[in-house]
């Protein structure tokens, strides 16, 4: 059965959250519209460039690359080189301009009627004791799936992508909050909002998620197979680092 691939939106107005949007056969340009300029999908922001991003199949392969736009496209949470095609993978998750737009990529539409098959993407599996689900917007955990906010998810994914691996606080900051990262000091993500923030993830996830504090620091997702002691309690959403 022919599938058609396309990018289901999570952010990107004008579009709503769930959108799919399909992909040309050869090329798609993603960018922002004007009098002289219309790109394949077009978004209606300002920090988006004309030409921003690049879809292209070639022999069955699909790539993206940034076209050199002034806010930069990452993939997976990681900034992409202009004018260097980076692989794409079922549910890999495209960010433009920091976060403005972000897009999931899927080989199939979801109001394609499939022969028993799933009508979403496979979640990203990262370890064998969770998996990250970008459609729905959760995380599960043995038999537990446990749905999460959009700043909620894009913490844990940049943890889960990083496991066992220090993260500092200000590139979670980068991440989740785009918006901010660069504004002035009055407008800057506080150490207390993101303390709050893991305080909820762990939370919502009954504290099943390892997530270590390094005082003033970082996080570090560890390992669930390592955990030999059960979770502190989170009866305080900030003061762990």
């Amino acid at each position: 059965m022919h599938r058609s691939p396309c990018l289901i939106v999570e952010r990107g107005y004008p579009y709503e959250g769930g959108t799919p949007l399909p992909l040309e056969a050869g090329s798609t340009l993603l960018g922002r519209r004007d009098e002289q300029w219309e790109p394949h999908i077009a978004f209606d922001n300002v920090y988006i460039s004309r030409k921003q991003a690049e879809i292209r199949r070639e022999n069955g392969e699909y790539t993206v690359t940034d076209l050199d736009s002034k806010h930069g496209t990452a993939l997976n949470g990681h900034p992409l080189t202009p004018f260097r095609p980076a692989a794409l993978r079922i549910s890999d998750r495209i960010d433009l301009a920091r976060g403005m737009v972000v897009l999931t990529f899927s080989p199939f539409r979801l109001d394609e009627t499939m022969d028993f098959a799933p009508l979403i993407p496979q979640p990203f599996v990262q370890s064998g004791e969770y998996a990250l689900d970008p459609v729905r917007q959760s995380v599960q955990v043995g038999d537990e799936a446990y749905p999460l906010s959009d700043k909620e998810y894009r913490c844990l994914e940049l943890l889960v992508g990083k496991e066992q691996q220090f993260v500092p606080r200000d590139e979670i900051i980068r991440h989740v909050w785009p918006e901010r990262a660069d504004a002035p000091d009055a407008s800057t993500v506080s150490a207390e909002e993101v303390h709050s923030l893991l305080y909820r993830i762990r939370k919502k996830t009954n504290q099943r998620l390892h997530i270590e504090s390094i005082r003033g620091k970082g996080f570090i997702l560890q390992d669930l197979a390592a955990r030999t002691e059960p979770a502190k309690s989170a009866s305080s959403p900030v003061g762990e680092g």
